[in-house]
């Protein structure tokens, strides 16, 4: 079968293979799921801040093909420690703001989604998200991006007190291989099907 989907996944190392808690990463885990044939090729790495992203944009943005592209990206989850929520939020829109162009003049299909914030077992980063979460999910209708994965809404994993269950997040910080399936089945998977050639609506 011809590939006709490409998945571009940009974030920190909860979106690295074998980074964070040394976890097979949602994004690969999705793979055999997608409901049509579709490759990747992820730019995140460990510790990433919004400037090592805006360090590598151009890489990124250099990575659309032909075909529907997926480009999905994980931002905040180290910024959000020490900076504040409304200044991240308007850098990260900025951010943005450069993919939307350059989508526009390269021609190509390009669908942009963001997530939310899983938590960590810090109160500055958390009392951050707490902030920043809510407005994250205003940003398709405020024509910022295409989609949201909404990670922060889950139950079990999403919660601050679930960062201090080190059978979900065994460092503190990274979600446990369950939780990165969880990221997969629940979240990310039903997102990305709906995204399909013929494009149908997000």
């Amino acid at each position: 079968m011809n590939v006709v989907r490409h998945l571009i996944v940009e974030g920190s190392s909860s979106s690295v293979d074998g980074g964070g808690a040394g976890t097979t990463s949602y994004h690969t885990l999705y793979l055999p799921h997608a409901v049509q044939e579709t490759d990747q090729q992820c730019f995140a790495t460990d510790g990433a801040l919004l400037s090592d992203m805006l360090g590598r944009q151009s890489s990124v943005i250099a990575a659309f093909r032909d075909g529907l592209n997926i480009l999905f990206i994980q931002a905040g989850q180290n910024d959000l420690r020490s900076t504040d929520a409304s200044l991240w939020l308007t850098a990260f829109s900025d951010y943005l703001v450069k993919f939307q162009h350059a989508i526009k003049s390269s021609g190509k299909l390009v669908r942009l989604g963001i997530s939310t914030h899983n938590p960590r077992n810090e109160i500055a980063f958390n009392a951050n998200r707490t902030i920043a979460d809510p407005a994250l999910r205003h940003f398709p209708s405020e024509g910022k991006c295409d989609f949201v994965v909404d990670w922060a809404a889950d139950l079990t994993w999403g919660p601050d007190a679930a960062a201090g269950d080190q059978n979900l997040y065994p460092d503190g910080t990274h979600p446990s291989q369950a939780g990165q399936s969880n990221m997969e089945s629940t979240y990310f998977r039903p997102v990305l099907n709906s995204m399909t050639l013929p494009l149908s609506p997000v």
